[in-house]
C-alpha cells in the first residue's frame, strides 16, 4: 500500500470513526478470539439476558478455549449497554445480549437513540423465545385476568406494576396488556428484574408481567400468584396457568432473545459464532432449562433474525 493511501485510510478512521473491518475481514480468522470475549448484558444481574449470557458464556468458553464473561451495564432501559456495543470494535469481542426492547421497542420509545438496531449491528444468532406470565401479589383480592380487569376499571390509576426498566420485557408486556383491556395500570421500573420483582412480593407493587424464568420459581414457592401467560395457549411447563388470551382474544405478549455484535463484524466470525452458538442452546443442558419455564430456543438464520427484528421495528412505528 502506497504511503498516501495508508495516510488517507488513517486519516478516516480518525475522522469518521470507521474501523478496519474490510482489511481485518480478508485476514484469516483462525486465531479469532484473540482474548476474552465479553457478552454485554444490558441490566443488572439476575434478568433473562443475563441468565442467558452466563448460560452460553459456559457453553462457549470450551469450544474457543476463551473466556466468554458477562459484563452488566445498566440504564435508560438497555440503551446505555447497546450504545457501547454499538461503539465497540468489529472484531468479535464485544457482543450483545439483545431482547425485544433493546432491538425492536427503542427506536419507537427514545427520540435520540444513539444506535440503530439494522445499522449498527450484525445480527449474529437468535437464543430464546421466553413467555411472559403476568403475576401479582398474594393479598390482592384478585384470581383470575377477568378479576384483574374488572379490580383495575375499578380504580383507575391505583394499581401499579413493575419492570426491570423503561423498554424492559414487563413494560412492554403490560403497555400491551393496559391497551388491549382498558385498564390504566401505572408503570413503576427498577433497575433490574430482581428488585422489581421483589418490590411485588413485599407488596410494594401489585404487579409484573416478565419472564416465565425469573417468575415461576416464586410462584412455586406462594410468594406470588400468576394469573396468566401472555402465550395464545397454556404452555406444557406450567399447565395449570391460563393463556391471558383465554380471557383476552388474540392477546400475546412474549420476548425474545439474541445475539448481535457491532456492525462491520467480519462475517466469517459472524458464521463460527452463529455455529458454535446454535450448538450451545440445543445443548441438553440449556433445552431442559428452558423447558423447564416454557421457553425455547429460537432456532433461524442470523438473517432470518435480521428480518424479523425489522419486522418489529415496522409493527412498532405503525
Amino acid at each position: 500500500m502506497r504511503r498516501r493511501d495508508v495516510l488517507t485510510l488513517a486519516s478516516a478512521v480518525v475522522a469518521g470513526g470507521l474501523w478496519p473491518a474490510r482489511i481485518f475481514a480478508q485476514s484469516d480468522v483462525a486465531s479469532w478470539p484473540g482474548g476474552t470475549v465479553t457478552l454485554v448484558s444490558p441490566f443488572t444481574p439476575g434478568g433473562m439476558s443475563d441468565v442467558l449470557g452466563r448460560a452460553l458464556g459456559e457453553k462457549l468458553a470450551p469450544v474457543f478455549g476463551r473466556s466468554f464473561i458477562v459484563e452488566n451495564r445498566a440504564g435508560a432501559g438497555g440503551t446505555l449497554g447497546a450504545t457501547s456495543v454499538a461503539r465497540a470494535a468489529p472484531d468479535g469481542h464485544t457482543l450483545l445480549v439483545g431482547h425485544i426492547g433493546i432491538l425492536a421497542v427503542n427506536p419507537s420509545l427514545y427520540a435520540n437513540l444513539q444506535y440503530q438496531p439494522l445499522t449498527s449491528f450484525a445480527f449474529v444468532a437468535p437464543l430464546a423465545l421466553v413467555p411472559n406470565v403476568l403475576c401479582i401479589n398474594p393479598k390482592l383480592p384478585v384470581h383470575s385476568i377477568a378479576d384483574l380487569i374488572a379490580y383495575a376499571k375499578a380504580n383507575p390509576g391505583r394499581l401499579n406494576f413493575s419492570s426491570a426498566g423503561i423498554g424492559g420485557a414487563a413494560h412492554i408486556a403490560m403497555a400491551a396488556f393496559n391497551v388491549a383491556t382498558g385498564t390504566k395500570m401505572v408503570h413503576v421500573p427498577y433497575r433490574g428484574t430482581p428488585p422489581s420483582i421483589t418490590d411485588v412480593i413485599s407488596g410494594q407493587v401489585q404487579a409484573t408481567f416478565t419472564s416465565g424464568v425469573s417468575l415461576l420459581p416464586h410462584v412455586r414457592s406462594g410468594a406470588l400468584r400468576a394469573l396468566g401467560f401472555g402465550t395464545r395457549k397454556r404452555i406444557a411447563a406450567a399447565p395449570d396457568i391460563p393463556a391471558i388470551a383465554e380471557t383476552v382474544p388474540g392477546f400475546e405478549a412474549s420476548s425474545w432473545y439474541g445475539i448481535v455484535a457491532p456492525a462491520g463484524t467480519p462475517e466469517p466470525i459472524v458464521q463460527r459464532l452463529y455455529f458454535a452458538i446454535r450448538n450451545a442452546m440445543a445443548s441438553p443442558e440449556i433445552a431442559r432449562r428452558l423447558n423447564n419455564e416454557g421457553a425455547e430456543h429460537w432456532d433461524v438464520t442470523p438473517g432470518e433474525f435480521r428480518s424479523y427484528v425489522a419486522a418489529e421495528i415496522r409493527a412498532g412505528r405503525a
